[in-house]
Order: C-alpha cells, then sequence, then structure tokens
C-alpha cells in the first residue's frame, strides 16, 4: 500500500460523519422561498454563528442582517446569520427569524430607516414592512415592534418549507456564560437643591458631600428640599483644627459661637441691617421657607432683618409678615405646559420612551439606550 492511499485512509477513518450541509442547505432553501413570494428580497449570504450575549444585561441573539457585508465577483451582498443557540427553538420560530430578518433585507432595499438604537428598536415602519411579509408584531418595552409571530395565512403557505427545516435542525449551539453582572452603583441624576431666594439646581452627590454650594444672591447654601435648613449641619461647617496666628482669631470665633447675642443688632448699626441670633428673631418677621408654608411670597419687597449664626458664616434673610403676599396659583394652561414640559425631559429621543426620571444632559439618551452604545 502506497503512503498516498495509507493516508486517505486514515482520514477516511478519523474524520467524524457529521455533517451541517444538510442544515445550511434547508435554511438556503428556506431564504428562497422567502424570495420567491416577494421579489424585492435579495440574495444574502446566510451563515451561522454565535448569538450569546456579550454582557450580562444583554438578550440573545437570534438573527441579524447586515447589508453589503460579502463580496461575490463584482457583487456587494448582505449577510444574515442566524445564531446557533436559536437552533434549538421550534422550527417555527426559526424560520419565523428568517422572515424577521427578510423584513430588514426589504427596508434596505427601499431605503426605509426601519431601526434606531444600533439596530436594537423596531419602528412602526417594520411593523408596517413585517405585516407586508405575512407576519403580526407586538410593540417590547425595549425592542419596539421587533417580536414578530406568522400569521395563520404565512404559515399555511410556508407549511413545506417548515417541515423541511424540522428534518434538518439536528444542531444547535450552547449559549456562552457572560458571567456575573455588575449592578449599578451611580446615580446620574444627583441632589435636587435649592437656596433661600429660592432657587434650584442638581448637584453631584459627590460633589455635594464635598462642600456647600452658596448662593451670590442670598448667601445661603444650595441644601436638598427635605432638609430641615434650621437644624441641618453640614459636615464642613464644623471648626478645622488651626495652628500658629490662627489661634486668636479662633479664640474669638469660640467667643461669638459661645454668645449668640453678639449677633444682636436689632438697628442694624453692626451689621448695616437689622440682624438677630439664631431662633431670636421677632414674630412678625419670616424666612421664605416659613412664608412659603403659610402659601405666602416676599412679594417684591426687600430683606427687612437678617438671621446669623454659626460664627456668621450662616444667614437666613427676613421679611415682613404685613407686607407678604399670597403664593401665585398656576392656571390649568400653566399646569399642562409644565407637565408637558416635564414630560418632554424624562421622554429618551431614541427609544421614544418616558422615563421615571430625567433624561441626562451628558449622554442625551435614556439609561437603557446609554447601556447599549458602551
Amino acid at each position: 500500500m502506497s503512503t498516498a492511499a495509507h493516508t486517505t485512509d486514515l482520514t477516511r477513518t478519523c474524520q467524524n460523519p457529521v455533517s451541517t450541509a444538510a442544515l445550511v442547505g434547508a435554511l438556503e432553501s428556506a431564504w428562497a422561498a422567502i424570495r420567491a413570494q416577494h421579489t424585492e428580497i435579495p440574495a444574502v449570504v446566510l451563515i451561522v454563528g454565535s448569538g450569546s450575549p456579550t454582557k450580562p444585561n444583554q438578550g440573545m441573539k437570534w438573527g441579524h442582517f447586515a447589508a453589503l457585508r460579502w463580496q461575490h465577483g463584482d457583487t456587494q451582498l448582505p449577510e444574515i446569520l442566524i445564531s446557533g443557540e436559536g437552533l434549538s427553538r421550534e422550527p417555527e420560530a426559526v424560520f419565523t427569524t428568517l422572515l424577521h430578518e427578510a423584513t430588514h433585507a426589504l427596508a434596505d432595499v427601499r431605503g426605509i430607516q426601519d431601526t434606531s438604537r444600533q439596530g436594537r428598536w423596531h419602528n412602526k415602519r417594520f411593523a408596517t414592512l413585517a405585516a407586508e411579509l405575512g407576519m403580526s408584531t407586538t410593540k417590547d418595552d425595549k425592542l419596539g415592534y421587533s417580536p414578530c409571530t406568522l400569521t395563520d395565512i404565512t404559515r399555511a403557505r410556508y407549511r413545506a418549507v417548515i417541515t423541511d427545516l424540522t428534518e434538518a435542525l439536528r444542531f444547535y449551539r450552547h449559549p456562552e456564560p457572560t458571567g456575573e453582572g455588575k449592578q449599578r452603583t451611580n446615580n446620574n441624576n444627583g441632589v435636587s437643591c435649592e437656596c433661600e431666594c429660592p432657587r434650584k439646581l442638581r448637584i453631584a452627590v459627590t460633589a455635594f458631600e464635598e462642600g456647600p454650594i452658596v448662593c451670590a444672591v442670598c448667601a445661603a447654601a444650595f441644601l436638598p428640599e427635605d432638609i430641615d435648613r434650621d437644624t441641618y449641619e453640614h459636615p464642613t461647617f464644623a471648626t478645622g483644627t488651626t495652628t500658629g496666628d490662627d489661634h486668636q482669631d479662633q479664640d474669638d470665633a469660640d467667643d461669638s459661637e459661645d454668645d449668640p447675642m453678639v449677633f444682636y443688632d436689632p438697628t442694624g448699626e453692626r451689621y448695616g441691617l437689622p440682624t438677630y441670633p439664631y431662633k431670636l428673631a421677632p414674630g412678625d418677621l419670616l424666612t421664605r421657607r416659613q412664608l412659603r408654608a403659610r402659601q405666602l411670597r416676599p412679594g417684591g419687597q426687600d430683606p427687612a432683618a437678617q438671621i446669623l449664626w454659626r460664627r456668621g458664616k450662616r444667614v437666613a434673610y427676613l421679611y415682613r409678615l404685613d407686607l407678604a403676599q399670597p403664593k401665585r396659583t398656576a392656571t390649568a394652561a400653566q399646569l399642562a405646559a409644565i407637565h408637558k414640559a416635564l414630560t418632554a425631559r424624562r421622554t429618551c429621543p431614541d427609544c421614544g420612551q418616558v422615563k421615571p426620571y430625567y433624561i441626562p444632559r451628558r449622554t442625551g439618551t435614556c439609561l437603557d439606550c446609554t447601556e447599549g452604545t458602551r
């Protein structure tokens, strides 16, 4: 026996007789049957590959369409990927995936934008094309009109094709492990704070913890609305350690802290404005917060006095109660406009969903859409 003949015998003996040719052939025959019914759908290169997610928060991919991915002579051909993991499903589900990808192919031929968000969100134009190919769609919160099912007429039309797939689906791919997902720990929305004016701003949690942000108009710190300003003590307001020449200033500050009456100046001779220690202001002078609790507002009047405490670092302006005016009540039209504006701030421009939080300006999209682009 020659060496060549011996090598051939070894190859035939060791080669595994299992072949996926029938599987790929059945998928290509199914695509040809779809093209026979819908002549606009192009020829494609059909492959079987991995549909496992690359991140723990992603779902399994059953199929994928990519335009002009292959070159055949002078012709560019699109690609249809059928996931090996999806071959473990029922034959009708596999055929539905083929028809789903055929919908994308038809949209590509007609120049129709049928998806957004990197191809994840399927819009109403996709649903219209899917109905043209004989499928009914339902809307998913994250994928749009991606979920498809065959209509009874379509199921009967392709019954022989689905039967051929039943005989060929002898293989499927095991999903790849993705590991444990990392839990989200940050909050992009920050903390909503207001001063005594009151003006409002949103501060990152880390920025708020670093120290107070003080309003240049009322000299009050921006604090969350649910915090009692009169009793709250920010850590950065605590007395720090001093050395050298700072000892005398520190001693003076300690004296003023021990004697709150140092801020008692009802005539304003010392501070330029009638000044009172903390919790010792007259009852007819109220802060903005106290007025707001009574459904009142300053009404354009200037501060009549002020409260100083914490060595003069904290100030709250006082307004005359007799000059205060009732808070304005928004009209129905104003409330509707505010509701519309706030809803717009919570609506993602990519997926169109209204979220329970404001869309971060840094990304311009909701957290789900942002996570999908990483």
